[in-house]
């Protein structure tokens, strides 16, 4: 299976602009920065975001999930008739006599962690009876900071706006809101830094730091010992 992560750098930008679009006046555009070949927004005020840092907060925090399943396994199919413990999962390998490697589910197809269908990566040769899908999850809690460009005749005002929203028990239940694995921290204060356009034209700009923790999870592959046959050697 290949590694995965929960909560991508996008889904974090996601969540913080539908923030600044809820608290922002009306009209005013939010995008990402360090686009090529794309010109500026066209309303007078809007703000651009760029990622700037990320820093760990905390050691890993590691859980292990194995799953047992009864079932078969043809083609692109795998049809799980009974499920012992655990669940399966999306990005979880599959295991057991007749698999070979790399083989992973790649999507839900009637089932959502139970019985049902699913569907693999790859087509196999017909399988049945005892399947394995274990995986190890890994989570950085990690500090990540975005700059935050904010343009226009009332950038002065909205950087205030933005500064103090983000310290607030507001900002903490919109996240909340959005995804339980992103939360604002704080902002700096806001400093202005003119901004020389393409046209060679000085444009007011307010800066600031969006700090955010964000708890992404890495998941891998797993096996786990179903039984373990311990032999004594006698001492000579």
């Amino acid at each position: 299976m290949p590694t995965t992560i929960s909560l991508t750098e996008t889904q974090i930008l996601t969540v913080l602009r539908s923030f600044l679009l809820a608290v922002l006046p009306s009209g005013t555009e939010v995008v990402r920065g360090q686009t090529n070949r794309v010109p500026e927004p066209i309303g007078p005020d809007f703000v651009v975001m760029t990622p700037i840092m990320r820093e760990r907060l905390a050691t890993n925090e590691t859980n292990y999930h194995d799953a047992a399943l009864t079932g078969s396994a043809t083609g692109q199919t795998l049809d799980v008739t009974a499920v012992d413990f655990g669940e399966v999962v999306i990005g979880a390998p599959l295991y057991g006599p007749g698999i070979p490697a790399g083989i992973y589910v790649s999507s839900f197809g009637t089932g959502t962690g139970g019985v049902g269908t699913y569907n693999l990566n790859a087509p196999i040769a017909p399988v049945s009876g005892d399947l394995f899908a274990g995986t190890g999850q890994a989570m950085q809690a990690t500090r990540v900071t975005v700059q935050i460009d904010v343009h226009g005749p009332l950038s002065g005002d909205n950087a205030q706006l933005i500064s103090t929203l983000l310290r607030s028990d507001y900002a903490c239940q919109f996240f909340a809101d959005q995804r339980s694995d992103v939360a604002p921290l704080y902002a700096s204060d806001p400093r202005q830094a003119p901004f020389l356009n393409g046209e060679k034209q000085i444009e007011t700009r307010w800066t600031l730091d969006a700090v955010l923790q964000a708890n992404p999870v890495v998941t891998t592959p797993q096996q786990f010992a179903g039984e373990v046959v311990i032999d004594l050697n006698p001492l000579p």
